[in-house]
């Protein structure tokens, strides 16, 4: 790990000025961290975070970008036109027309499959060293972040006396390479001109598609609201921390709780006035009665999914009432089956939805009503503990979760109670988001509602007390 300047001092920990082996930083709305790294370091960071802090949620693609496969072409894909590649358990999209199917190529993943289908893959190859990229074309590049004049006239020159001994292969100096010595750059590329050769050999001997070299990957690790509280709870044990630091950050705050944590820091005893104060300050911009507000419901993929815009119409200490307006209320509540895109569906317009959003609740609960005011069913989704946000200029205010995908619904009028989407939860276990521990707890949770539903308990009772801390 190479610690900023700022981290290092504030946890005593040695400045080091090596490469990497992990790159981190915030992610833009402050709600987790991204992380690039080899696949190994990945692990050992994100089983730390779970140790340390508990209930995170981790994405990583599928396969990491810049990995380079044995591939064989399956055809035409139907949807966007291209090829599609086998690289072994998982399939690529390459964008060629010209390949027969059966044909076999070496590929290297552009894009990974993160937010999207596929990963977009390409047959131009390039070797990726931590200081130093191996091109397919004969040129002698260097990283735009290397500012130094004279470095940068000395690396153009060391490129171009290493591409006589290169064959075909160009150089692009990564920006670590401003601070290694010549010949340290010399055997990262002899280094890198073997494992090309390593690879090629490889990909003949291989009797079916599959990896030939592993690409640094990268993880989208999210802080839910108890992850926050772990953090504040850590950070407050080695600086002046006021309560919801990193909530409000990720709210909009972060210079207001700067200067807030500057003050304390020369002043320790202030910590509860100044800390009061701040809280003032920022429950000017929560929501109140009759203000519209935005409920994110943020998917286990990182799909964040903004719901029908609804208004606000009580508020509670730590608690809002929302009323939103529908034309599918049926659907939401699995009345009637799914159906496709073209199919008229049956409406339910004029139906209303009343959600109590409770801050830190791991459920959110939703009564949802005909236009003439007869209940039709109530939906207790499952989540991390529900956030709700002050109203930043002119954004309004919101109500924001991480979905853990199982839910239960009650219908009075049916008698009936159900437990929904578990598919959905193991789901999520495979693919790494959560773990299976996260999935048993909310699986137990959403059973304990259940029961309680089924003895007549309302859905609020029957889920207050069910967190899963």
């Amino acid at each position: 790990m190479q610690p900023t300047p700022e981290v290092a001092r504030r946890f005593g920990l040695p400045y080091r000025g090596g490469i990497p082996d992990i790159d981190i930083w915030d992610r833009s709305d402050l709600q987790g961290i991204v992380a690039i790294a080899y696949e190994s370091v990945l692990t050992r960071l994100t089983e730390v975070l779970r140790r340390r802090l508990g209930g995170i949620i981790v994405r990583k693609p599928r396969v990491a970008k810049s990995s380079i496969y044995k591939g064989r072409v399956m055809g035409q894909d139907e949807r966007t036109g291209h090829t599609r590649i086998d690289l072994g358990g998982v399939s690529g999209i390459l964008p060629d027309r010209s390949l027969r199917s059966g044909e076999e190529i070496i590929v290297q993943v552009r894009a990974h499959d993160y937010g999207r289908k596929s990963p977009v893959l390409s047959t131009n190859i390039t070797i990726p060293g931590r200081s130093v990229v191996l091109l397919p074309e004969p040129v002698v590049r260097l990283s735009t972040k290397i500012k130094n004049p004279d470095r940068r006239k000395d690396l153009i020159t060391l490129g171009r006396r290493i591409r006589e001994y290169t064959d075909n292969w160009g150089i692009l100096w990564r920006t670590a390479a401003e601070g290694l010595t010549d010949d340290e750059l010399r055997t990262e590329v002899d280094d890198l001109l073997d494992t090309s050769q390593q690879i090629f050999t490889k990909f003949e001997k291989m009797p079916e598609p599959g990896l030939l070299f592993e690409g640094t990957s990268n993880a989208d690790i999210e802080f839910p609201s108890e992850v926050k509280e772990t953090l504040d709870k850590t950070r407050a044990k080695i600086e002046p921390t006021i309560k919801k630091h990193h909530f409000y950050k990720s709210a909009g705050y972060a210079s207001l709780v700067d200067f807030a944590e500057m003050i304390i820091e020369d002043k320790p005893d202030q910590l509860s006035y100044i800390t009061s104060k701040l809280e003032k300050t920022i429950l000017r911009d929560m929501p109140r009665q009759d203000d519209p507000i935005n409920i994110e419901h943020v998917k286990l993929d990182g799909r964040n999914i903004i719901l029908v815009r609804g208004r606000v119409i009580d508020v509670a200490p730590n608690m809002i009432v929302i009323r939103r307006q529908f034309r599918y209320t049926d659907r939401k509540l699995k009345l009637t089956q799914e159906y496709p895109e073209k199919v008229q569906v049956p409406r339910g317009e004029g139906d209303y939805a009343i959600t109590k959003a409770i801050a830190g609740s791991s459920t959110l609960v939703t009564d949802y009503y005909s236009r003439t005011g007869q209940l039709k069913g109530t939906y207790v989704n499952i989540n991390t503990g529900v956030e709700i946000y002050p109203s930043i200029g002119n954004a309004p205010s919101r109500v924001r979760y991480v979905d853990l995908e199982i839910d239960i619904i009650s219908l009075p009028k049916r008698g009936d109670v159900r437990i929904i989407d578990q598919h959905l939860l193991k789901r999520a276990v495979q693919r790494g988001f959560i773990t299976e521990e996260m999935a048993n707890m909310a699986q137990k949770q959403a059973e304990t509602i259940y029961e309680r539903l089924m003895e007549g308990v309302d859905a609020i009772t029957a889920s207050n007390g069910t967190g899963r801390r």
